[in-house]
This record gives C-alpha cells, sequence and structure tokens, in this order.
C-alpha cells in the first residue's frame, strides 16, 4: 500500500470564526469554534478516504458483417455501455455515471456485496471488457493529461 500525506491547515480568522482545511483533497469548512471546524471537516477526511470508484472498461467493437443474427444496433458502444449503467443501477452497485473516453465511472457508496462481485466478474467480456476500483486521487490522476517525456 502507498503511503499517503495529508496537510492540515488551521487559520483563526477572527474572534469566532476557524477556517481548516486539507488542499490535497480540496477540503476547506469555517466554524465559530476550533473543536466544530475540526468535527465538520472530519466529514470530508472520512468521505475522501471512503470513497471509490468502479470502473467499467469498454474495447472498440467489432461487428460481425458475416453473421446474418447480429443486429448492428444492439452491439454498438453507446448501446453496450447504456446497458451495462442500467444493470449496474438495477444491481444497487452505482446510480451515478461519469463517462470518459473508453470507460464509464461510477461511485461507490459502499464496499461491493459479494453477489455484486461475482456479477461483475461474470459479465466482463460479455457487457464490458474489464472492471477495476480505485480511490478517488487515482481517478484524478487518471483525468490528467499524459505527459510524453522526450529524451
Amino acid at each position: 500500500m502507498q503511503e499517503k500525506t495529508y496537510t492540515l491547515n488551521i487559520r483563526q480568522t477572527g474572534n469566532f470564526q476557524y477556517e481548516v482545511t486539507i488542499p490535497e483533497i480540496g477540503a476547506a469548512k469555517m466554524a465559530p469554534t476550533l473543536d466544530s471546524a475540526l468535527n465538520i471537516t472530519l466529514h470530508d477526511i472520512l468521505k475522501h478516504l471512503t470513497t471509490r470508484y468502479l470502473i467499467l472498461v469498454f474495447a472498440d467493437q467489432q461487428i460481425d458483417s458475416d453473421d446474418p443474427s447480429s443486429h448492428p444496433q444492439e452491439y454498438t458502444k453507446a448501446n453496450l455501455e447504456y446497458q451495462a449503467a442500467f444493470e449496474v443501477a438495477k444491481q444497487g452497485i452505482a446510480s451515478q455515471v461519469k463517462r470518459s473516453e473508453r470507460h464509464l465511472v461510477f461511485e461507490l457508496s459502499g464496499p461491493l456485496k459479494r453477489e455484486q462481485a461475482v456479477w461483475l466478474d461474470k459479465h466482463v467480456g460479455k457487457l464490458f471488457d474489464g472492471y477495476y476500483i480505485k480511490d478517488e486521487l487515482e481517478v484524478e490522476l487518471d483525468a490528467l493529461p499524459m505527459v510524453e517525456a522526450y529524451e
């Protein structure tokens, strides 16, 4: 497991005004007492540490034009993505989805249940090409543009 370090900044901005920030996760809270400022910041910390994302991976779909039983509309990438998003919501895994280039990203509200993990494993290669689970920081890092190194 990779070690992560976070910075906790506490400022008293007035007689009854405290500001608590954690720049790495974007948490910034203000409250009339230090105790209450720390307490409400704790919720952002817990959300950051416990939020996970399910990422479904879709490869470019090739339609077999020689197969008369195949219907191109049923096998398009958009239809597969829509069906996958519907099924993930139906399984109770997650309801909100973000779309990226060849991925669907779902924010998980808690750990996957055994039957949800089994369902995902069963549908790899059928409904989507693969899946993985990442935390919030990993998802944000993946979204950054790649910079090529030149020698």
